[in-house]
C-alpha cells in the first residue's frame, strides 16, 4: 500500500509539472490600466462571432451563401484569416478574441465554464457593452468585470440541443430578435447607441451546433449560414437607421474556432485553426487601400474580378484592434499585436494606438523584470536577460524621439519590433526555471525508476541491514540528503523562487536521498546481466513510444506478439492436441482481427457509418447469446440476460433509425439506454467468480454501454480486442500449466508465487502495455486529449452538458482498459506471478515511456504538434495512474458476486459446462 500511494504521488507531481513548466497562466494581477483616446475613429462597435465557422466554409462557393458579407467585401472593408491556438474550443477562442489572452490550462478542469483567474477584456474596457448568446460564453465576460459595464442576455442552457431533429438556426434567430427588440426600444436602445466607446457582442452558436449535428458540408449547415448572413444584414441596417447613418459604427464578423468535415473541433487541424475575419465601417480600411496590397498571390482571393488581399494574423491580435478602433485601453493581459494594416486612420493616431499596445505589453514585461531584479544573487542573471533590458530601453527611447519629431511611419515600425521583442522577453520569463525544472524532474523519475527496479529484481535480506556498518552508512545518508535539501531550500528562498518551483527542486533530493541511504542494495543492479537486460527492456519500451507517433506500428507489434505466444504454445504439447489446436486457432484469429484496426487510416476521429454500426449491434447480439450460453448461470438469470441483450439491440436499432430519419430520440429510449447500461455493468456480479465466468461476464456486460457510445465500427474493435484478451489468457494458462485451469480457478484464489521476475514476466508486461495502447488508439478515438464529438453520447443526452458528456466518453475509453487490467490480474493468478513485482515492472515500463514524452512536450510550432505532444504525455501519465487504481478496483468487480459460489445451473453439471467451453 505504501508503494501504491507513493507511486500515485510521484506520477501526479510529474503530470502536473508540465503545466507549470510549459503552460503557466498568462494572467498577471494588479497591472495598471492603459490610456484611452479622446478622438477615436468609431463611437461604437458591433461584433458578430459565428461560433464554429471555419474560413474554408465561409469562402466556399465564392461566398454565394453569405450574399450580404460578399457585397461588403466587394465594395469596402477588409478580409483576413485569424489563426487560433489549441485547444480550438469556444471558451479559449473567445478569451483570445476579446481579451487577447491564451486560456489558462486549469480552465479545462472547470469545463470552460468558469474563470480560474479573472481576466480583462475589451468589453470591460469599453464604457458599456451588451452581449447576447450562449450562457457559457457571454456570462464568462461579466465575471470580474466592473459593475454595470458588461450587460448580458442569454438563452437557457437546455435550448442548446444536439439532437438530429434540432433546428440550430433558432439559437441565432433568438439572438438577432433580442438585439432588434433592444435597439428598437426608445429608452435603452437609443441611450446605448448615443454613448461613445460602446460594444455590442452577438454570439451566434447555431453554426457550431449545425456543424456538430449535420456536418459543415451539409445543406442544413448552409441554411444556418444564410440565416446568419441575413441576420447580420438586418442588424446593420437597424443600427445605421437608429444612428442616423452617422458613419461612427464599426463592424466585425469573425469566428472563435473552425471545424473538421466530421463536425468536430478541439485539436490542431487547419480547418479548426483558420477562421474568417471581415471588418468594415468607421476606422477600418478597405481591401483596395495601399497598405493592404500585396504581390504574394497566395495571399489573394478572387471576388467579382477583384484580387482581394488576405491579411494573416493571430486571433489574439483582434483584441488590440478593437481597442484601437474605439480608442479604449488595451486589455491588461493582452498578448496580441495590433494589425496596423487593417486601420483607416491618420498616421498620428495609428502611432498612438501601436504605442498604447506596446505600453500594455511593456507593463507585463516590467512586472517580470521587477521580480527578477529582486533576487539576491544578481550575478546569476543570464546574458539574455540583461540583453532584453538594454534592447527594450533602446527601443523605447527611439520611439519617443521619432514620435516627437513627427516621423510616425518609422515610429510604427519601431513599435512593431518592440512588441515582438517584448513578447519574446515575456515568454522567456514565463519559462524562467524551465531548464532547471526539466533537470530536477528527470532526476526524480530516474531515482524513482531505480527504486522500482530494486523492488522488482532484488530480494532484501533484513539480517544484512542490521550490521553496524549499514547503520552507519544509513546515518551518513540521512545527514547528507538532509544537508543537500537544506541548501537547496535556503538558496531558492534567497532567490525568491516560487514555492511550487522549490517543491519541484526538493522532490528529487528526497528520492535520491532514499537511494543513497540503501546504496548497498543497488550494487547488484549494475552487473553485466542486468545491464544487458536493461538495454533490451529500453528497446522494447522505445518501440511502444514510436507506436504513439505512428499508431500503425501497433499492428506490427501485435503481429510479433502473436508469433511469440504461438511459438510458446508449441513447446507444451502433452497429449491434449485438440485443446492446443483450438486455443491456438482462437488466439491467432483474435490477434489477426485486432491487428487490422490500427492499420485503418484515420485522422483523429471516426466517421459515422450507420451500416457498420448496425452490423456491430447484430454481431454483438449473437456473440452475447453465445457467451450467456457458455456461462454457468441459473435458468432465470440466463433468460433475463438474453432478454436484456435482445431488448437493448431493438432499442439501439430504433435509435439508429430515428437518427438517420432526422427524428428526435424519444425520452423513453434514452431512459432505456441508461437502464440497459446499468444492467450491463451489473451483469458480471451475477456470474460465478471463477476466472472464465467472470471474464466472459465482464465482456458481455460492458459491451452494452460501449456499443451505445459508438458511431461506426468501434464495437467490432471491442469484440476483436476481447477475443484477443481471452485468447491471451488461455495461451498463458497453456504455456504455464499445459491445461486451461482458469475454468476452475477463482479470482480470489491464493496461488503460491515465485520469488523472482524473468524474461517471461517481462514479455507479459510488455504485452499488457501493448494491448492497453491498442485499446486507446485502435479506433482513433483518443488521438488527442482535446478531441470531442457530441455524437458519441447521442443515446444518453440531447442538451449540452459538458461534465455528463465527458463522464460518458471517459467510460467508453475505460471499458477496454478495465478488461485489459482484469485480464492481467487473471494471468497473475493462473501463472503464479508475484503480483507486486509484476505491478512494479509495469510501472517501470510506463515510466520509461513517460520520460520520453516528458522531453517531447512542445509549446511552440504548429498547434497540431503542440496538442499531440501534450496528449501523448498526459495519456501515458494518466494510463500509469489509472492502471494502479484500476488494478485495485478490479478486485471488487472480479471477486465479489451476488451468486453463491456453489450455485450450478439446473440439470447441467459444472464439469459439462467446462467441457463445452473448451470446444467453443
Amino acid at each position: 500500500m505504501k508503494l501504491f500511494l507513493l507511486a500515485i504521488a510521484i506520477h501526479v507531481i510529474f503530470l502536473l509539472s508540465i503545466f507549470y513548466i510549459h503552460f503557466q497562466s498568462p494572467i498577471i494581477q494588479e497591472l495598471p490600466v492603459g490610456r484611452e483616446s479622446d478622438r477615436p475613429p468609431a463611437d461604437r462597435l458591433v461584433l458578430f462571432v459565428g461560433d464554429g465557422l471555419r474560413a474554408e466554409s465561409f469562402l466556399k462557393h465564392n461566398l454565394s451563401r453569405t450574399k450580404y458579407l460578399r457585397k461588403i467585401l466587394s465594395t469596402n472593408g477588409v478580409f483576413g484569416i485569424s489563426n487560433t491556438r489549441v485547444p480550438t474550443e469556444s471558451r479559449p477562442g473567445h478569451a483570445a478574441l476579446l481579451g487577447g489572452v491564451h486560456e489558462d490550462p486549469s480552465a479545462v478542469f472547470k469545463g470552460w465554464k468558469e474563470n480560474p483567474v479573472e481576466f480583462d477584456s475589451v468589453l470591460n474596457r469599453s464604457s458599456a457593452s451588451w452581449c447576447w448568446g450562449s450562457p457559457d460564453i457571454v456570462n464568462m465576460f461579466s465575471q470580474g468585470a466592473t459593475d454595470g459595464r458588461v450587460h448580458t442576455d442569454a438563452y437557457a442552457a437546455h435550448d442548446e440541443l444536439f439532437a438530429q431533429s434540432a433546428n440550430t438556426s433558432l439559437l441565432d434567430i433568438w439572438v438577432f430578435d433580442r438585439v432588434r427588440r433592444f435597439l428598437s426600444d426608445s429608452a435603452t436602445g437609443q441611450d446605448a447607441l448615443s454613448r461613445k466607446k460602446v460594444i455590442f457582442f452577438l454570439h451566434l452558436l447555431g453554426l457550431d451546433t449545425a456543424g456538430h449535428v449535420y456536418k459543415p458540408n451539409s445543406l442544413l449547415f448552409t441554411e444556418n449560414l444564410i440565416t446568419v448572413d441575413k441576420g447580420i444584414e438586418s442588424t446593420v441596417a437597424l443600427v445605421e437607421r437608429s444612428t442616423g447613418y452617422d458613419g461612427r459604427t464599426a463592424y466585425i464578423f469573425t469566428s472563435d474556432h473552425g471545424m473538421t468535415d466530421k463536425g468536430s473541433h478541439g485539436s490542431g487541424d487547419t480547418f479548426e485553426t483558420e477562421t474568417p475575419f471581415v471588418a468594415w465601417g468607421a476606422g477600418i480600411g478597405s481591401w483596395n487601400r495601399t497598405t493592404l496590397k500585396t504581390t504574394d498571390m497566395s495571399n489573394l482571393f478572387q471576388l467579382d474580378g477583384h484580387s482581394i488581399p488576405v491579411a494573416q494574423f493571430s486571433q489574439a491580435d483582434i483584441a488590440p484592434f478593437i481597442s484601437a478602433v474605439l480608442g479604449i485601453a488595451v486589455p491588461k493581459n493582452n498578448l496580441g499585436i495590433l494589425p496596423r494594416q487593417l486601420l483607416n486612420v491618420s498616421e498620428e493616431y495609428a502611432t498612438w494606438a501601436m504605442w498604447n499596445n506596446a505600453e500594455q505589453l511593456l507593463q507585463q514585461y516590467y512586472h517580470w523584470q521587477k521580480e527578477a531584479e529582486q533576487k539576491t544573487f544578481q550575478s546569476l542573471a543570464t546574458t539574455k536577460q540583461n540583453n532584453f533590458k538594454i534592447m527594450i530601453e533602446n527601443f523605447v527611447g527611439q520611439i519617443e524621439s521619432l514620435t516627437e519629431e513627427g516621423k510616425y511611419i518609422q515610429a510604427q515600425k519601431m513599435c512593431d519590433m518592440l512588441m515582438s521583442l517584448t513578447l519574446e522577453a515575456i515568454r522567456y520569463f514565463q519559462r524562467y526555471y524551465q531548464s532547471e525544472l526539466l533537470f530536477a524532474l528527470t532526476m526524480m523519475m530516474l531515482g524513482w525508476i531505480l527504486m522500482l527496479t530494486r523492488q522488482t529484481f532484488t530480494v532484501t535480506n533484513k539480517n544484512k541491514l542490521e550490521g553496524s556498518s549499514n547503520k552507519t552508512s544509513r546515518t551518513v545518508g540521512y545527514v547528507l540528503s538532509g544537508l543537500v535539501g537544506f541548501l537547496v531550500l535556503i538558496l531558492n528562498i534567497a532567490q525568491k523562487t516560487p514555492s511550487l518551483a522549490i517543491f519541484y527542486f526538493l522532490v528529487p533530493v528526497a528520492v535520491w536521498g532514499y537511494v543513497v541511504i540503501q546504496w548497498r542494495e543497488y550494487k547488484v543492479l549494475f552487473t553485466l546481466q542486468y545491464i544487458l537486460y536493461a538495454v533490451g527492456f529500453i528497446i522494447f519500451a522505445e518501440a511502444l513510444v514510436f507506436s504513439f507517433m505512428e499508431p500503425r506500428l501497433l499492428g506490427v507489434l501485435l503481429f510479433i506478439h502473436c508469433c511469440v505466444v504461438t511459438v510458446g504454445m508449441k513447446s507444451i504439447e502433452n497429449g491434449e492436441t485438440n485443446l492446443l489446436r483450438s486455443v491456438r486457432i482462437r488466439w491467432i484469429c483474435g490477434s489477426l482481427l485486432l491487428i487490422a484496426f490500427p492499420l485503418i487510416p484515420k485522422v483523429g476521429r471516426i466517421d459515422s457509418n450507420v451500416y457498420m454500426l448496425i452490423t456491430s449491434i447484430i454481431v454483438w447480439t449473437v456473440a452475447n447469446m453465445v457467451i450467456i450460453r457458455t456461462l454457468t448461470l441459473p435458468k432465470f438469470l440466463a433468460r433475463a440476460s438474453i432478454m436484456v441483450h435482445l431488448l437493448n439491440s431493438v432499442n439501439m436499432l430504433y435509435i439508429v433509425y430515428a437518427i438517420e430519419s432526422n427524428l428526435s430520440i424519444p425520452l423513453r429510449n434514452r431512459a432505456l439506454c441508461w437502464i440497459f447500461s446499468v444492467l450491463g455493468i451489473l451483469l458480471p456480479l451475477f456470474t460465478r467468480s471463477t476466472i472464465a465466468d467472470r471474464m466472459l461476464g465482464l465482456i458481455s456486460g460492458l459491451s452494452i454501454p460501449y456499443t451505445m457510445l459508438s458511431l461506426s465500427y468501434e464495437p467490432l474493435f471491442l469484440l476483436s480486442f476481447c477475443l484477443t484478451l481471452y485468447g491471451w489468457l488461455e495461451a498463458e494458462c497453456l504455456i504455464t500449466h499445459g491445461t486451461l485451469m482458469h475454468h476452475s480457478t477463482r479470482f480470489s484464489s491464493s496461488q503460491k508465487q515465485a520469488l523472482s521476475i524473468g524474461v517471461q514476466q517481462t514479455r507479459q508486461t510488455w504485452a499488457f502495455i501493448l494491448l492497453l495502447l491498442t485499446s486507446f488508439f485502435g479506433t482513433g478515438n483518443l488521438a488527442t486529449v482535446s478531441s470531442f464529438d457530441p455524437n458519441w453520447v447521442r443515446c444518453f443526452v440531447a442538451t449540452f452538458s459538458p461534465f455528463t458528456m465527458m463522464g460518458l466518453i471517459i467510460l467508453k475509453l475505460l471499458i477496454p482498459v478495465v478488461l485489459a487490467v482484469c485480464t492481467l490480474r487473471a494471468i497473475v493468478i493462473v501463472t503464479s506471478v508475484p503480483k507486486n513485482k509484476l505491478f512494479t515492472l509495469t510501472l517501470i515500463l510506463c515510466d520509461v515511456m513517460c520520460l520520453n514524452f516528458f522531453f517531447l512536450v512542445r509549446n511552440e510550432g504548429s498547434w497540431l504538434d503542440i496538442g499531440t505532444s501534450i496528449s501523448h504525455f498526459v495519456i501515458m501519465q494518466c494510463t500509469t495512474i489509472v492502471i494502479m487504481m484500476l488494478y485495485e478496483f478490479s478486485r471488487l468487480i472480479t471477486e465479489w458476486s451476488f451468486v453463491d459460489a456453489n450455485t450450478q445451473t439446473e440439470g447441467l453439471p459444472v464439469s459439462n459446462k467446462i467441457t463445452r467451453r473448451r470446444s467453443i
